[in-house]
């Protein structure tokens, strides 16, 4: 028998049990892992989180001109934001306001993005005044049609808001959604001077898509 038999079998041993022991508690942790998130999972299920609500409480159009390739104005907008679920709590993140005529973005990026927290079946308002987008390019056709809406009196707008909505529930992980809220075909009608508009039908619902 060979002087360093005796001596590497125990080593070889203690090797393959360490090895055992890692692999084991890793297969534990992922275990662990895979169960608290399934667990996680089937519990926002059954909760069944409902997005939030939007509507446009107000839509005002001031100072609306269209000269040559350029459409100028000012855009103030009011929404109701509210909470449909009666046992959950959330925060809304809006990034940004938008005010499009058909495929023309007519209005400027807003300020900073606002962040909401709203409790169960709760709401609250959000205002934004916006102005005109005067360095993006408009396009033919949708000059044309504006022109021909804004000599009828009536303009459709549509306004978008890209947001993040979190929802929590106790103490669990919270659960994440991206959407677009999309407001559309908000029929202005304007007065004989043509600068001033307002929304005809009052309040407008909005629909929220999630991804």
């Amino acid at each position: 028998m060979s002087p360093n038999s005796s001596s590497t079998q125990p080593s070889t041993s203690k090797d393959s049990a360490s090895h055992n022991f890692v692999s084991r508690s890793i297969f534990v942790l992922l275990s662990f892992f895979v169960i608290i998130t399934l667990v996680i999972y089937i519990a926002w299920l059954i909760l069944k989180p409902l997005p939030p609500d939007f509507e446009v409480d107000s839509f005002t159009v001031s100072n609306f001109t269209v000269s040559g390739s350029q459409i100028r104005g000012k855009y103030d907008i009011q929404v109701t934001v509210r909470n449909p679920n009666k046992k959950l709590d959330f925060n809304v993140e809006i990034f940004d306001i938008r005010v499009n005529y058909r495929r023309t973005r007519l209005s400027q990026k807003s300020e900073a993005p606002r962040r909401l927290f709203l409790e169960k079946s709760n709401q609250t308002n959000v205002k934004a005044e916006l102005d005109s987008n005067l360095s993006r390019y408009v396009r033919k056709n949708d000059l044309e049609n504006l022109g021909q809406d804004l000599s009828g009196g009536v303009i459709c707008f549509d306004v978008r808001m890209p947001v993040t909505t979190s929802y929590t529930y106790g103490n669990w992980p919270r659960m994440e959604r991206s959407m677009l809220v999309y407001c559309q075909n908000l029929k202005v009608t304007f007065s004989s001077s043509k600068l001033v508009g307002k929304l005809i039908d009052g309040r407008e619902d909005c629909l929220v898509l999630s991804d």
